[in-house]
């Protein structure tokens, strides 16, 4: 059936579509709530494809996320990876929207001298506000996201980022 609806997706995009754009983006990741008492500010960076239609545009990402603790732990890595999809409206130039997500998240470090490894996927929300400059042959963009995502505890995440389109 997700592959029935997954097709159907596609289809309805490509057919209804008027431009398809693709894109890169690069920012910072921001924790609140629980997670801010562990991280601190990360880097992002990622992909991205809008689907402009007659009102609205269907917008979908995929990013990696290289999360930063606040404390010192030996051998620190952890990730998360945001697979989004949404819709956004447009007044001018600035869009809002939203949509959801798969956020995919790993974590690995020492401590004490035992070694913590764990990976998690959840299915989470975001909303969507940022802004299009367009510039000659491709538009610049600037959004700020701001991600529900609960992996057992109150983690969010508000993401800056700036962008372009080809």
């Amino acid at each position: 059936m997700m592959k029935i609806i997954s097709l159907l997706l596609i289809i309805s995009v490509s057919a209804f579509a008027g431009t398809v754009e693709y894109g890169a983006h690069a920012g910072g990741l921001f924790p609140t709530g629980n997670g801010g008492d562990f991280y601190s500010t990360s880097p992002i960076f990622g992909v991205n494809i809008l689907a402009h239609m007659p009102v609205y545009a269907i917008e979908g990402s995929i990013s990696y996320g290289m999360l930063q603790s606040k404390e010192d732990l030996g051998d620190f890595s952890a990730s998360i990876i945001p697979i989004l999809a949404g819709i956004r409206t447009y007044s001018g130039p600035v869009f809002y929207g939203g949509g959801a997500g798969m956020y995919v998240a790993s974590v690995s470090y020492e401590l004490l001298g035992v070694k913590y490894d764990d990976s998690d996927s959840e299915f989470g929300a975001y909303g969507n506000l940022g802004m299009i400059f367009p510039t000659g042959s491709m538009d610049i963009e600037g959004s700020i996201k701001y991600h529900f995502v609960d992996f057992d505890t109150d983690k969010a995440w508000f993401a800056l980022t700036v962008g372009t389109y080809f």
